[in-house]
C-alpha cells in the first residue's frame, strides 16, 4: 500500500451499501488478507484493481520474480530461485518489458544534439538472416543507433532497410538541426549537409581523424553495451526483439543501474495511478 501497488480504500460492491471496507486477516486464502464490509460482510480481494490481479502467483512470488528481472537473471535461473514455473516467469518478464515500452512513450522523444554538440550515428545487424527447414525464414534485421556524446545518451530503433528515406527522417526526429553528425561513408548519409547538419565522415571503425577529430568510438561502445544487454537473455523468437530494446532504453534512462534501484523504479511503473 505504501508503494501504491494495492489500493488503500475499497467501497462495498453492493449497490445499497457502498460503505468503506476494512482489511481483515484470513488464513485460508492465498494473500491471507481481504477487504470486508463492516455492515453487510461482503468481501473483496486486496488484488482487485492492481497488477497482482492478472496473475495466480502469490504476491511474494511476483515481487521476487520482478527483482530477478531487475537483476538481469535469465528466466531459467529466476525459475529455479523463485520456485515458479518457467513459462510463468517468461510471461511476467514480457509484461515487465511492455511496461518499459509504455514508460518510454510517456517520456516522449528526447531531442539529441544542438550547436557544438556531436552526435554519432551508425546502423548494425542485430539479428542475422536465418533459413532452416521447418522454421520461419527471416532476413537480416537492422537497427539504427545514435549517440549524443555530451548527454551520454543514445537511441536505438529497428529499421526495415538502410535507405536514405528510412534513416534521414529518424535522424531529423531525434537530432536537432545544427548538430555535428559523425558517421561512416554510407551513401544514405550523403545529404546530411542539406538537412541542416554539420556532417563529418570517418572511414574506419576505431579510427580518429587527427585533423577533424572525427570518430565513431562512442556509438561503437554504445552499440556493444546494447548488444550485450539485448542478447543477455537468449532470443528464441525474433518478435521479442522490440521488447528487449525497450528494456535496454528504459534502463539507460535511469540515474542508477543498481539492481535495487531498478527494482523500485519498476514498482513505481506497476503502481496504481
Amino acid at each position: 500500500m505504501d508503494s501504491g501497488l494495492v489500493r488503500r480504500i475499497h467501497r462495498c460492491p453492493r449497490g445499497g451499501c457502498r460503505r468503506k471496507m476494512f482489511i481483515i486477516r484470513q488464513q485460508k486464502i492465498l494473500e491471507r488478507y481481504r477487504f470486508r464490509c463492516p455492515k453487510c460482510r461482503a468481501s473483496k480481494s486486496i488484488r482487485k484493481g492492481s497488477f497482482f490481479e492478472q496473475s495466480r502467483l502469490t504476491v511474494p512470488q511476483l515481487l521476487f520474480v520482478t527483482f530477478c528481472w531487475a537483476a538481469k537473471l535469465p528466466a531459467k535461473s529466476a525459475s529455479v530461485m523463485t520456485n515458479v514455473c518457467g513459462n510463468s516467469v517468461c510471461r511476467w518478464y514480457r509484461h515487465l518489458r511492455e511496461k518499459c515500452g509504455s514508460a518510454l512513450l510517456r517520456f516522449g522523444d528526447c531531442p539529441f544534439g544542438g550547436p557544438d554538440t556531436v552526435v554519432q550515428i551508425d546502423e548494425k545487424v542485430v539479428a542475422k538472416k536465418r533459413k532452416h527447414a521447418g522454421e520461419p525464414t527471416y532476413d537480416d534485421q537492422w537497427i539504427f543507433g545514435l549517440y549524443d556524446t555530451a548527454m551520454k545518451r543514445g537511441h536505438l530503433q529497428l529499421i526495415s532497410d538502410r535507405s536514405e528515406d528510412t534513416l534521414i527522417p529518424i535522424l531529423q526526429k531525434y537530432v536537432k538541426p545544427g548538430s555535428t553528425v559523425f558517421s561512416d561513408p554510407f551513401p544514405s548519409y550523403g545529404h546530411l549537409q542539406d538537412c541542416g547538419y554539420r556532417h563529418f565522415v570517418v572511414n574506419h571503425s576505431g579510427f580518429v581523424d587527427s585533423t577533424t577529430g572525427t570518430c565513431n568510438n562512442a556509438i561503437d561502445k554504445y552499440w556493444l553495451r546494447a548488444k550485450r544487454n539485448i542478447r543477455y537473455h537468449w532470443l528464441s523468437r525474433r518478435d521479442q526483439l522490440p521488447l528487449r530494446i525497450n528494456e535496454f532504453l528504459w534502463r539507460d534512462t535511469l540515474p542508477s543501474q543498481s539492481y535495487v534501484e531498478v527494482f523500485h523504479e519498476m514498482l513505481s511503473l506497476l503502481a496504481i495511478n
